[in-house]
């Protein structure tokens, strides 16, 4: 798809990015879902819930960021197929980076709730791995649980949800990048008792990789994230 520039359009190119979609019991994070909003269940009471890290290289928004790393969790839920059919849609819970002009930028531009900033974010491109901490401790580990990747060149479709006040906006976002995704069942890290996860204990639901996308570390992706709207 030709993505035009507009200013309600942001390019943003990474060189590391791993997300995995975990099962856990849709009663563990519903009541944090508006309710115009429907988790999307893979069986009865199985939701589906998402940590996606980010490496972004230096020069982001014209040039005045410096290198950064993000992490996002979400909630998948149910899209609005009239804007086209998404690989998923997310309702976005948290956002936190190692940068804080990327943050305060989120916040205005993107609406996205903002948790706070990452205070030591490790990141193994070799084993396409990370682990993410802010000051309440460990926020995630996580890796690739795949013992073979393939990448190839790919495209996919998002919706990002969230809320801005009582309002819910929309936005739409694609990646395009050499993209390798698998639905192998293996450990893929550990998810903390932490307020960036909503101080769910999800222990008590022994979440289960449900998919992984990872993008090829070292090469350079794009995502184009587009300005929300109201909902």
């Amino acid at each position: 798809m030709k993505h035009t520039p507009s200013d309600d359009l942001i390019v943003w190119q990474f060189d590391f990015a791993l997300t995995t979609f975990f099962e856990v019991e849709t009663d563990q994070f519903h009541h944090h879902i508006p309710s115009r909003l429907s988790p999307m269940e893979v069986s009865p009471g199985i939701g589906l819930v998402n940590i996606t890290a980010f490496n972004f290289p230096a020069g982001g928004m014209d040039g005045e960021l410096p290198e950064f790393q993000e992490l996002i969790f979400s909630v998948i839920v149910s899209p609005d197929l009239s804007r086209g059919v998404p690989k998923f849609a997310m309702y976005v819970l948290s956002l936190g980076s190692t940068c804080q002009e990327h943050l305060d930028h989120s916040a205005d531009f993107y609406k996205l709730p903002i948790h706070g900033l990452l205070t030591d974010t490790k990141i193994n491109r070799e084993a396409i791995a990370i682990d993410y901490s802010d000051a309440d401790g460990q926020i995630v580990a996580m890796n690739n649980c795949s013992p073979q990747t393939n990448f190839r060149d790919e495209e996919r479709y998002f919706q990002a949800f969230t809320s801005d006040g009582d309002d819910l906006t929309i936005a739409d976002c694609y990646i395009e990048a050499p993209l390798f995704e698998h639905q192998l069942t293996d450990n893929a890290g550990t998810l903390n008792l932490h307020p960036f996860l909503k101080n769910i204990d999800f222990d008590l639901g022994d979440p289960l990789p449900y998919l992984q996308m990872i993008g090829r570390p070292g090469d350079i992706g794009k995502q184009f994230y587009y300005r929300p709207s109201k909902f």
